[in-house]
This record gives structure tokens, sequence and C-alpha cells, in this order.
């Protein structure tokens, strides 16, 4: 894994399109960004913790569909 990611990279990293990205920045479901003058970089610490809070989200959703079956 890479130490820092540009969006594009973590794109490519994590399988989906920069357009996917921009649809969950809209929605605050990104990792955090770090700015170093123009570039924008994720840092490894950011995509694991992103990692973990889109699977808590996940396994949540999955409860409450089952709770409403």
């Amino acid at each position: 894994m890479e130490a820092s990611y540009t969006i594009p990279q973590f794109c490519d990293a994590y399988h989906f399109s920069r357009v996917h990205y921009y649809t969950l920045k809209q929605q605050g479901l990104t990792p955090r960004e770090l700015r170093l003058g123009r570039r924008v970089v994720i840092t490894r610490r950011a995509a694991e913790e992103w990692e973990d809070r889109m699977s808590s989200i996940q396994q949540q959703n999955k409860k409450e569909n089952a709770t409403n079956e």
C-alpha cells in the first residue's frame, strides 16, 4: 500500500471512478484529504480510517435491512 495517494491513485487502488469519488464526497463519504499547495493527497491512515467507516456503514445498513424484512 502506498504512503499516500492522489485522488486518481486512490480511485485506482479501490477500483472506482473519479466521478464516483466526487459523488461520495458530496455525501461526506470520502477519506480526509490533505492539501499540499495545489495538490490533494489522501494519507494511508486516512484511507484505512475510510475503509473502517465504510465497513461500519455497510454493516449498519445490512442490520437495518434485515430488521425491515
